[in-house]
């Protein structure tokens, strides 16, 4: 297997860290977006059910390089699940529960997203 194609070969998930305080895009959370667009192209992920490697960004909710400002939380998770991602974590949840309400933000985010898959 040549390095180009070892992720196609041996990935089944790839959980990259979208920390986008951290790496210069406080006020850009679409930059998330752009670039779990950009490896999804890159390994041929489109984020379809089915497919056998699934993209899972680590968002950054608490503050590492900067703020995470609270309006930007449920921003932030958009940008996440977006395909190609399959799925999202968060970073991470001591600096998240320090700041109660970021948890909480989550937790409303999280509860609609359980709603729209119940309705389908």
């Amino acid at each position: 297997v040549t390095p180009a194609r070892w992720p196609r070969v041996f990935m089944t998930a790839c959980q990259w860290r979208a920390y986008h305080v951290r790496f210069g895009h406080a006020q850009d959370p679409a930059w998330i977006s752009k670039q779990t667009a950009a490896l999804g192209k890159l390994l041929g992920v489109e984020g379809k059910p089915g497919e056998r490697i699934k993209i899972w960004p680590i968002v950054q909710l608490a503050d590492w390089g900067g703020p995470v400002e609270l309006a930007q939380v449920p921003i932030v998770l958009d940008h996440g699940t977006r395909p190609p991602a399959t799925g999202v974590t968060i970073f991470h949840w001591g600096g998240v529960a320090a700041h109660w309400e970021r948890a909480e933000a989550l937790g409303v985010f999280y509860q609609a997203i359980r709603a729209v898959e119940k309705g389908r």
